[in-house]
């Protein structure tokens, strides 16, 4: 095993066995596993799964960061008097600040993890650099990953970083004017890529590849159901695309921006606008009556997934489906998991619960949706990771049944737009903005 390797193995292809198996094969006794909040619990029960040795797997997943670091140096302790392996889970953002920043830099690790490596593909981002020192307290590193370029090729340069900083060195800019042609405004802008032979070559020296074609699952497939905008919502949509503002009775709303304009955008397909002051204004129903529709053609015994990007839309995602009655004469029951709820079942879709409302952004990585065999998507994110990681918690192994994904699209709207690019797995915000004719050199 090299010092440093990178697990692109897609979901469900076994990138934790393995882990937990060359832990135990190469000894490795003292080990920092790094991932999503979502996922820290789920470890332990990885490791009574698959583990054969006696790991004492803690998670560090309650409290503050200074209390998660007491944790951590009493349990570090307790194991090497015992002379006994230790696996630490933490998540991302614990584990880049305060107390336990400093202390596990200052540890000699036998093996650090990251888990879901992607999140740390932001070169300059604090995180990332980080992880770029403490991956030198290491003798090895693994990065595990289902998306390792889940924008563009670029995203693979940090995460090479805390690998190796051989493979493509310590400079950003000399990498990206390696592998990216530069153009747009001010010259800013990545316009195409180059030399992708010598940067596949390079990553697959450090990287092992398995996608889900090696799993015998059961089929999938995608509908499209459209729906047009009420008057008031397109009056809303058009004059906010065309003159990036629009005038409310007691308020403005004002797009600064690219990012934040098509924000505001898809708010308006699913029905709403905030103004400048946060206020929240209903202009229309068209899409929840439009999941109202397929709610009613699928069974209400059958559990069902729905993705939304927005707090706003899973409240009024909730509301609907409270009001749903089962063939039973009972109400259908609602869950959640965002980021202020997790309605799960040690990670997994709930039995108690009939439809699960999911924050694409948060509940994407380390959660078991095969319970369900209908997934909505109700409002969608700029993030092809996202994306592709929230289906393949759908289907992956553990589903027995074909499945389907349901996208609700407002016609002619940004909605069918970054629906698209997603499909394409284009760049969204680029691909959107020039209306679908941006154009990339394609990655495998």
């Amino acid at each position: 095993m090299p010092d440093g390797v990178m697990l692109a193995m897609e979901m469900g292809t076994g990138k934790t066995k393995v882990t937990i198996d060359l832990m135990a094969n190469h000894d490795l006794k003292k080990v920092l596993i790094i991932c999503p909040l979502s996922v820290v619990g789920v470890w332990p029960r990885e490791f009574r799964t698959h583990a054969g040795v006696g790991y004492n797997v803690i998670p560090l997943n309650e409290g503050s960061v200074e209390k998660r670091t007491k944790i951590a140096q009493a349990c570090m302790e307790l194991a090497r008097r015992k002379n006994e392996p230790i696996a630490l889970v933490i998540n991302y953002e614990s584990a880049a600040s305060g107390a336990f920043a400093k202390w596990s830099l200052a540890q000699s690790w036998d093996l650090i993890v990251l888990d879901e490596s992607h999140k740390i593909k932001a070169p300059g981002g604090k995180r990332s650099m980080h992880f770029a020192h403490l991956g030198k307290r290491a003798k090895r590193r693994l990065c595990l990953t289902g998306t390792p370029m889940p924008h563009s090729p670029l995203d693979l340069y940090a995460q090479f970083r805390f690998l190796d900083q051989s493979i493509f060195g310590t400079s950003f800019v000399q990498f990206r004017n390696r592998y990216a042609n530069m153009g747009g405004y001010g010259g800013y802008q990545v316009v195409s890529y180059k030399n992708i032979p010598e940067l596949h070559a390079k990553m697959y020296s450090r990287a092992f590849r398995v996608t889900k074609e090696v799993l015998d699952l059961p089929p999938y497939h995608h509908i499209d159901r459209t729906f047009m905008l009420g008057s008031e919502a397109g009056r809303f949509y058009k004059t906010l695309e065309d003159k990036m503002y629009a005038e409310l009775d007691d308020g403005e709303i004002t797009v600064s921006n690219a990012l934040v304009r098509l924000l505001r955008l898809q708010q308006v397909t699913s029905g709403y606008i905030m103004d400048d002051a946060g206020n929240t204004r209903h202009v229309d129903s068209a899409k929840i009556d439009m999941l109202a529709d397929v709610l009613e053609d699928i069974d209400p015994s059958e559990p069902v997934v729905i993705f939304a990007r927005f707090k706003e839309d899973l409240e009024r995602i909730r509301k609907l489906v409270e009001k749903r009655e089962k063939k039973d004469g009972k109400m259908c029951r609602y869950g959640e998991v965002s980021g202020e709820r997790k309605d799960l079942d040690e990670g997994r879709f709930p039995e108690n619960v009939d439809v699960l409302g999911v924050q694409i952004q948060s509940g994407g990585v380390g959660i078991d949706l095969t319970r369900a065999h209908f997934a909505i998507y109700y409002s969608l994110g700029f993030s092809l990771g996202d994306y592709e990681q929230s289906m393949s918690r759908v289907h992956r192994p553990g589903q027995t049944e074909p499945t389907t994904f349901i996208h609700l699209l407002a016609r002619g709207t940004v909605d069918e737009k970054v629906y698209k690019a997603l499909r394409k797995r284009k760049q969204v915000v680029e691909y959107v903005l020039s209306e679908g004719r941006y154009e990339e050199e394609e990655v495998a």
